[in-house]
């Protein structure tokens, strides 16, 4: 009896290996999702009542904990493969559009990056490429939940895929409405705007180029995405298709408590970054099952 028990509990724990290492970057995406909250959010939102211990690093490490949350979470809910696409893609050419951008003018107006993001490739941070995916994924499930279809996937027409592609690009440049007022502000100065403009003095250049920017990296992957299905770890139920909805919000409130925003942008944003939001939000809350991948 001892052997047969023995025996039964090692190929149960043999058999559970596969589905821990198929829910680990899950698990992890809700670790990093939790570190950004707590450091970007809870910190700085309680500083008046309690002083918290903070992780050094400041914006470079919140980045990174954002960046690998958006990264563990697509592995989850498209595999490793999609993922790391969606992460190249994303990399690249933002990296490419920003050098070209600052050499140029041609593409979000006259500007130049400072040392405060620190190391550069060319003329761009490196710490640039992976914040425009650490936004460019939560905008992806939040633009699908948005149109009503499942989290993830670009499944229907190719109309239907270019839409999906442009509505991505709304919601991921919303986000820059409220961070680029404050990391180009006075407070930050992480990058000057050399001819000004009419919004906190960023031209409305900037936001075509936002929009050209992240259309590219929605179509293209969206494309790819459409021709070959991702292969997710496990299930998506509306609890985790919402982490990425909540990563956005909290990005929101990070900005917003940074110290460095504009009184205007705490009107703004909630209307910029809450309405997708809400929307999202809602689209889970009504309609849980609109979480699943299509099959």
């Amino acid at each position: 009896m001892e052997r047969r028990h023995l025996s039964g509990w090692r190929e149960s724990g043999i058999m559970a290996l596969p589905t821990m290492r198929r829910r680990l970057p899950l698990a992890l995406a809700t670790l990093f999702l939790a570190l950004f909250v707590y450091e970007g959010v809870l910190r700085p939102g309680l500083a008046p009542l309690v002083r918290l211990p903070s992780f050094p690093g400041g914006l470079d490490v919140l980045t990174i904990f954002l960046m690998l949350f958006s990264l563990c979470h697509a592995a989850y809910t498209l595999g490793w493969r999609h993922a790391l696409v969606f992460f190249a893609l994303t990399t690249g050419i933002s990296w490419a559009y920003e050098q070209v951008g600052v050499e140029t003018g041609l593409i979000y107006g006259r500007y130049h990056y400072t040392d405060v993001l620190g190391v550069k490739i060319g003329h761009v941070p490196v710490l640039i490429p992976i914040a425009w995916f650490m936004m460019i994924y939560p905008s992806y499930v939040i633009a699908n939940l948005i149109a009503g279809g499942p989290a993830v996937g670009s499944r229907g027409s190719l109309g239907r895929v270019v839409w999906l592609a442009l509505l991505s690009a709304m919601v991921m440049t919303a986000w820059d409405l409220v961070i680029d007022p404050i990391l180009s502000g006075p407070a930050v100065r992480a990058w000057v705007w050399e001819e000004g403009g009419p919004y906190f003095g960023i031209p409305v250049q900037n936001y075509v180029g936002w929009m050209l920017t992240t259309f590219t990296v929605y179509m293209l992957y969206r494309l790819y995405e459409r021709r070959r299905r991702g292969q997710p770890a496990g299930p998506l139920p509306a609890s985790v298709a919402a982490l990425p909805v909540i990563a956005y919000a909290a990005m929101m409130l990070s900005n917003l408590l940074s110290g460095g925003a504009p009184p205007a942008l705490h009107v703004l944003a909630p209307f910029a970054m809450g309405l997708p939001v809400i929307a999202a939000l809602g689209r889970l809350l009504t309609k849980p099952e609109m979480g699943l991948q299509s099959r």
